[in-house]
């Protein structure tokens, strides 16, 4: 399989000769194992033996017995000399007390280096209450639409990288005339979705059947795991119900209906699916914290492909509700993202917020500037705005605030 190089990676190459443990957090599938495998590379590369790198998958249930039976032991056993050693730990997630025995492991070696990996956010930020100033989290996505173009095309990347704007600086626009393609190659992103192994596979058919398997996978090891097997259809209901309303405010009565799901277990449930990296909640944005949250939120599917699988869409793909979710996902990787909405409904689709400031953006096909934005900028004066839609490029001013409409490829 082709290694397509990550946006974090150099961001953990940074940390690599650090005393910190490196934490990857990232849903199941999305190249968590094949970026330890990259880092062996890399240490490789850099004049590190083998016998000094040792990958270990916690997902092997007589090695994960091992290590919790006698932790020192364990390391012990792999230490050959007493040059730095480093440990990639894979799936620590299925470790029992994980975050004490990691606490162990640092506090008792001073010549290793440790890089962990886990499916679930909400596993992983526990053993930050045993390891703290001892561990940096990084968050690994499915593809991003950069890496997704790498992946086509390094020309394609390139370019991307030349168009691609940046809302905490100065925005130019730049045209291209490979706009149409960037669209075509979009429409495909958002057709089949943004994990690894489904965006390398060529044949329709086999993306839609891994798409299935993945799905799959993640029912039983991790819906069955968390809540057991009588929640199963109820919880895979509720995702469907939600499949259906991503993007709109949400209304718990509504899920707990369409799931047969109580009103208090949708409450408790989304925001485990939320750290299992399958779907992103959004919060109102709002100058009064109270008022906002007593607000309901957003919620958008992290990957596109897992949304059109469940609405089983594929080949009738209403790709208008997916503009606005791929929107959301290319903003949550670098910035705070909210959304704005009044009790008189007026509402913008996204706020982005950086610093001290605010960037409203909304999503249209077709560019318009409406009232909802207007009124969103007359209240609380940003320097800029962005209307992003599927082919134009203009630039407007409205009460000192700049204006630019932008394709949404650009983001």
């Amino acid at each position: 399989m082709v290694y397509i190089k990550r946006e974090i990676e150099p961001e953990l190459i940074k940390w690599l000769e650090s005393r910190e443990i490196i934490a990857v957090r990232g849903a199941r599938q999305s190249g968590k194992t094949t970026l330890l495998m990259r880092i062996k590379e890399i240490l490789n590369n850099d004049n590190v033996d083998d016998d000094r790198i040792h990958y270990i998958s916690f997902e092997d249930d007589i090695i994960r017995l091992k290590f919790e039976e006698n932790v020192k032991e364990f390391i012990e056993f792999h230490l050959t000399s007493k040059k730095k050693h480093y440990f990639l730990l894979d799936e620590v997630q299925y470790i029992k007390d994980a975050g004490k025995k990691l606490k162990l492991i640092f506090d008792s070696f001073s010549n290793i280096k440790i890089f962990i990996t886990g499916s679930s956010s909400f596993d992983l930020t526990n053993l930050g209450s045993y390891l703290v100033g001892r561990v940096i989290f990084f968050n690994l996505y499915p593809f991003s639409f950069e890496e997704f173009l790498k992946s086509k095309d390094e020309k394609y990347e390139k370019l991307h990288r030349k168009i691609k704007v940046d809302i905490k600086k100065e925005i130019t626009i730049e045209k291209t005339v490979f706009l149409d393609e960037l669209n075509k190659l979009l429409h495909e992103y958002l057709t089949y979705g943004s994990y690894p192994r489904i965006v390398l596979e060529k044949n329709q058919d086999k993306k839609k059947e891994l798409l299935r398997n993945l799905f799959i996978t993640y029912v039983e090891k991790d819906i069955v795991g968390m809540y057991g097997i009588k929640y199963r259809e109820k919880v895979v209901k509720l995702l469907k119900a939600i499949a259906y309303t991503s993007g709109n405010v949400i209304n718990y009565e509504t899920l707990s209906t369409n799931s047969d799901l109580k009103y208090h277990n949708v409450r408790e449930i989304l925001p485990l699916l939320e750290d299992s990296f399958v779907i992103s909640i959004v919060r109102p944005f709002h100058k009064n914290l109270m008022n906002e949250l007593r607000k309901n939120p957003k919620i958008y599917f992290l990957d596109y492909g897992i949304r059109n699988y469940l609405l089983e869409t594929f080949d009738n793909i209403r790709f208008d509700y997916l503009y606005e979710t791929f929107v959301h996902n290319e903003l949550k990787r670098s910035y705070q993202v909210k959304y704005w909405r009044t009790t008189a409904k007026t509402e913008v689709d996204f706020v982005v917020l950086y610093g001290d400031k605010i960037v409203p953006l909304e999503v249209k096909i077709k560019p318009k500037i409406t009232r909802s934005f207007r009124s969103f900028i007359q209240h609380y004066n940003p320097d800029k705005a962005l209307i992003l839609n599927l082919n134009i490029l203009d630039k407007k001013n409205i009460d000192n605030c700049n204006i630019f409409m932008l394709p949404f490829v650009y983001i």
